[in-house]
């Protein structure tokens, strides 16, 4: 991939107009890019209150890194924080690269201004086999690392995949997010950074879905997964066909009230620190695969993120508290017959 990087950049903002009449700050950047900036930008936001004389003063003097002659990220005139050197630039470029991104591409740094190119690539991919599911417990570890011109270290973010079902996860816990200092030995310390967290993930998967298995979701947890699933339901416009198919049968499954309401007084489905007591229909195995199959295959929306799927999902896999071990055996509810740690149902999703 072509890049250039423009330094002190002299900037020219004019005022267009987009499909829907809204006002955007077309910029012209070192007299050779242009860049419209989307209505919703916080760049087209400043000619609520700034001419463009104003802005063009504002962004002159600012960082520009182009990718293919398209604008992915800049700090204004105003900066006055890291950016990299040449040098280190064409270095990290070589070590690590530039993609071309895709819905599922894993972004280490998501705050630019396109979305079409990453700098980076995954560095790893591991297998885990958990062996208490007689089918469907292969997973994937993928560790990736990213640069960025204007940050210190090399990042990190990691990825979690189910193979049976290819629903992901990524992990959004300390351990798992590194940052690497540009130093000296950049390839040295990246793997030995990869081996480090990708042998804590193993120990830490290979225990926890095992357990998972065998213990309850909360009611709390599952109401949440239900306001997901009904969120990106009503968001028809960013569904295709077979995810709307899918969200509805989700919410079936998931739904506590659907499920619950002859076991359950009516407070426990209204209030949230009551939920999250009491266990539900569903294994957290079964609720993990719920998190990660929203998550994977339908359209995010304003109130159901990726990120807020992965943060239930992280949840499940690092912090749980297993409220089963809390109650007798005869106090569970009957587990639903969709539950199987084995998969099978979850093979069938696709």
């Amino acid at each position: 991939m072509q890049y250039d990087f423009i330094r002190n950049a002299d900037v020219e903002v004019l005022v267009t107009k987009d499909a829907d009449n809204h006002p955007i700050a077309k910029a012209i950047i070192g007299g050779k890019y242009e860049h419209n900036f989307e209505a919703k930008s916080r760049v087209s936001k400043s000619l609520d209150i700034m001419t463009p004389t104003d802005l063009s003063e504002r962004l002159s003097g600012g960082q520009f890194f182009f990718v293919e002659d398209a604008l992915h990220d800049f700090r204004d005139g105003h900066y006055t924080g890291f950016v990299q050197s040449d040098d280190t630039i064409a270095h990290l470029n070589e070590l690590l690269g530039i993609e071309s991104a895709t819905r599922g591409t894993v972004r280490v740094h998501e705050n630019t201004t396109s979305k079409n190119y990453h700098l980076g690539r995954k560095w790893s991919e591991h297998g885990i086999e958990i062996k208490a599911f007689n089918d469907g417990g292969e997973f994937n570890s993928e560790l990736h690392f990213g640069w960025s011109p204007f940050v210190r270290t090399i990042n990190s973010a990691f990825m979690l995949y189910r193979l049976i079902c290819t629903n992901g996860m990524r992990g959004l816990r300390t351990f798992m997010n590194t940052r690497i200092p540009l130093v000296n030995r950049w390839e040295e310390h990246l793997e030995i950074a990869n081996r480090q967290i990708q042998n804590k993930v193993a120990a830490i998967c290979e225990r926890r879905f095992a357990a998972m298995g065998s213990e309850r979701a909360s009611v709390g947890e599952l109401l949440l997964l239900n306001h997901h699933i009904e969120e990106r339901s009503k968001d028809s416009a960013m569904q295709i066909p077979e995810a709307q198919v899918r969200l509805n049968n989700l919410g079936r499954i998931v739904n506590p009230r659907a499920h619950l309401t002859d076991v359950y007084r009516d407070n426990v489905f209204s209030n949230k620190a009551i939920a999250a007591q009491y266990p539900s229909h569903l294994t957290t195995l079964d609720a993990y695969n719920i998190a990660t199959e929203i998550r994977s295959h339908t359209g995010d929306c304003d109130k159901s993120t990726r990120r807020s799927l992965d943060n239930i999902a992280n949840d499940m896999v690092f912090d749980h508290k297993n409220i089963t071990s809390l109650v007798s055996d005869a106090s569970l509810p009957r587990k639903s017959s969709f539950s199987d740690p084995d998969a099978a149902f979850w093979g069938m999703m696709n």
